[in-house]
């Protein structure tokens, strides 16, 4: 099939696109249990004639697009996200959330629609592909749960996958403008860590502070020094964030406490990075323990790995980009991000292309400030991604003969 058609056909669905990302956006859902967000993906594959598979343990959507060599020809996952963040929307849409605390707030309605629209074209022209498109839909991404229960589900398998197609929308990643698509098979995205951490001590009364340690005293200094490890044991070069978002201790103003808690994130884009930082963690924690003569915990929890794609998919698919948007709208990828994404729990089994599409428009007031009130994305840009999923799944899955 000729670019121009996956183009102009792709830009048709545009519209049905944007509407089924509104209605996404209508009723946000936290977490691993997403009812109404499931109920509404299965009933417009449903319509589009898409066959449903049932035996994830109720985890996700899952459906294929069978082509001429199903069950003997590759098999490509194209994935998208579908929770939404516990936050208030203040966009003033006309379609803002209407679920009380919570929004999707960073672009994965616009996700699901978007593949929403590639199984639309995909289901229509399946006799043009020699092999299945297996359609991921995925809960928890945010929670970084999802990845991993659907992979214990045997996403990956029956059919097995052989590569695997993601995207994410918004301003993510600086370079890429309005329906910009960008491609790189080096670490885009971080590995997202997390970490907790308390002090204790038998707490005393405020005003005889000598009578016990402090560990609001232990804690704070913990969290100074913390935020000094990157700047001054990591090679400037490399990119990490340290970040303690949470501190709790306490009930009134004049009692020490006897126990502080605090909960942080770690983000690293290379291996010998993270372990390095999961050491010096606990051993600036155990030491500001000790200075103060508290007792001490911590805990450090392995989360998603980097994003980091297979060199000849991403060549692949940045090839299909250019032949369905034009060699200036599709750019390589070289500041990454250090945001976390659980696909890369699946492309560690698949090799996978995990590619951006510039979802911010300054020049229309449109700005996607990711986990924000006022997060927006262009809508008009939705097809394309539709599009470079549609195009790379034609190219992966073309008959032999026809692969170049």
């Amino acid at each position: 099939m000729d670019s121009a058609t996956v183009r102009d056909q792709c830009r048709a669905l545009g519209e049905r696109i944007v509407s089924w990302r509104r209605d996404l956006h209508r009723i946000p859902e936290i977490g691993i249990d997403l009812p109404e967000t499931e109920s509404y993906v299965r009933a417009r594959l449903n319509e589009l004639g898409v066959e449903l598979q049932e035996s994830y343990d109720g985890v996700g959507v899952v459906a294929l697009v069978c082509g001429t060599a199903a069950g003997s020809g590759p098999v490509l996952a194209v994935r998208a996200d579908m929770d939404a963040l516990e936050i208030t929307e203040a966009t003033g849409v006309d379609y803002c959330s209407t679920r009380p605390g919570r929004m999707h707030a960073c672009g994965h309605d616009a996700h699901t629609a978007i593949a929403l629209g590639a199984a639309a074209f995909l289901q229509q022209h399946r006799g043009e592909l020699a092999g299945t498109v297996k359609f991921i839909f995925q809960p928890g991404e945010e929670s970084m749960d999802g990845a991993r229960r659907m992979l214990e589900a045997g996403v990956l398998e029956d059919p097995h996958v052989d590569g695997l197609l993601g995207l994410h929308i918004g301003g993510i990643w600086d370079e890429l403008g309005a329906g910009k698509v960008g491609v790189s098979h080096r670490a885009i995205m971080a590995a997202a860590d997390a970490f907790n951490f308390s002090m204790s001590a038998t707490g005393s009364h405020g005003a005889y502070p000598h009578q016990s340690p402090d560990p609001v005293l232990a804690a704070s200094a913990a969290i100074v020094q913390l935020h000094t490890l990157v700047g001054r044991t990591i090679d400037p070069t490399a990119a990490a964030v340290i970040t303690v978002g949470r501190v709790e201790g306490g009930r009134a103003r004049n009692i020490i406490p006897s126990e502080v808690t605090a909960r942080g994130t770690v983000r690293t884009l290379d291996e010998s990075v993270r372990a390095h930082l999961r050491e010096r963690i606990g051993q600036v924690i155990a030491g500001a323990a000790g200075a103060h003569g508290c007792g001490h915990g911590y805990e450090y929890f392995y989360g998603a790995p980097p994003v980091r794609g297979d060199a000849r998919l991403c060549e692949l698919v940045r090839r299909a980009a250019v032949d369905v948007l034009g060699e200036g709208e599709v750019l390589e990828i070289r500041k990454p991000s250090l945001g976390g994404e659980d696909v890369s729990l699946l492309m560690e089994h698949a090799p996978g292309c995990y590619f951006g599409l510039g979802g911010s428009n300054p020049e229309r007031g449109i700005h996607s400030i990711h986990h924000n009130p006022g997060f927006r994305i262009d809508e008009d840009v939705l097809w394309r991604g539709a599009a470079v999923f549609c195009a790379g799944a034609l190219r992966y899955l073309a008959p032999r003969q026809e692969q170049s």
